[in-house]
């Protein structure tokens, strides 16, 4: 049994060398916590650390006093994340600011993608033993890469015959940069027996960028289960997880280029100049992650978590509790 233990964690640590959203407000409400050591699973010994006021989370001092482990109920913590993926774009139109007459895009073939990074504070609070709830305040710098090539366009609101298709191909290939800030709000259920322990993580976030017209939302899950690991005579543990994570982050695109790329037929009725802009789907919103993080003293917590398949992603944070 030990070197099954023993080879658990080599085969975990392993992993430590993928490209690392973390999880850094604790791990809620822990009943009979034990860790998985070298010398196999051991009971954790209590780490005695009173937390500034004992009124929260609600039922926590009932838990205590069951021998349950509670994380500290307050916590600031700082998050920083980036990830890129492929996206799909669609809804692509031709539009001009001297005439009432657009185009479409029915078909468009594409390579898009887009990243962000985004730098966020979290100062949270357990409001139960399994419950904590957060909020975010930040920054998020990103960029949308449409890299499109349409065979044809479909022109509408001519007078009289209303529609015709124009057999033109042409390309747009553009990068489109934001900065703004971002503020929002998660929540965390979080609980666990002996090594073991399951997470599900939600946030809202909306970024109000400055080189954008919308506001971008964005939604972020992530159910991770995992398992404990150290030794009961340190002061210190280690935690390391797989899970998943689903981003929902529809965005939207514009710029300008010249009629004549597109074709010089199309000057007398869009005039020198189109306008261009379509939307963008993340082929894929969900991909695995895997992460690990260390406990001191049960008041620092770090964290590192990366993903990948389908969407890369590297994710740093800190927390600390009291």
């Amino acid at each position: 049994m030990k070197n099954i233990h023993f080879l658990l964690i080599i085969f975990l640590l392993s992993f430590f060398n993928l490209p690392l959203n973390a999880q850094q407000q604790g791990f809620g409400y822990m009943k009979n916590k034990q860790l998985i050591s070298f010398s196999g699973i051991e009971n954790a010994n209590k780490i005695n650390v009173s937390p500034i006021v004992d009124i929260l989370p609600v039922f926590g001092k009932k838990a205590r006093k069951k021998g349950s482990d509670l994380s500290l109920p307050f916590g600031i913590g700082i998050y920083s994340i980036y990830y890129d993926q492929e996206y799909m774009a669609s809804n692509l139109r031709l539009t001009s600011d001297s005439t009432s007459i657009t185009a479409r895009a029915d078909t468009v073939y594409q390579n898009t993608s887009a990243y962000e990074w985004r730098v966020q504070l979290r100062p949270n609070l357990w409001v139960l033993p399994f419950l904590n709830v957060y909020g975010i305040f930040g920054y998020t710098k990103g960029a949308i890469s449409p890299d499109l090539v349409v065979p044809y366009i479909v022109i509408e609101n001519i007078p009289v015959i209303d529609s015709i298709i124009i057999d033109t191909t042409f390309e747009i290939h553009d990068k489109i940069e934001y900065l703004g800030p971002t503020y929002g709000f998660g929540a965390t259920f979080s609980m666990g027996f002996n090594y073991l322990f399951f997470m599900a993580d939600y946030n809202y976030s909306v970024t109000n960028p400055e080189d954008i017209d919308e506001n971008l939302h964005n939604h972020f899950f992530s159910p991770k289960i995992g398992i404990f690991l150290g030794n009961k005579k340190s002061r210190t543990f280690g935690a390391f997880w797989i899970g998943a994570m689903y981003i929902s982050n529809d965005q939207s695109f514009s710029g300008k280029m010249k009629v004549e790329d597109i074709t010089p037929e199309l000057v007398y009725l869009f005039g020198e100049e189109a306008n261009y802009s379509g939307k963008i789907i993340a082929n894929n919103r969900w991909n695995f992650v895997v992460g690990a993080s260390l406990v001191i003293k049960n008041h620092h917590h770090i964290i590192l978590e990366g993903g990948f398949i389908e969407r890369k992603q590297i994710s740093l944070g800190y927390d600390f509790r009291f």
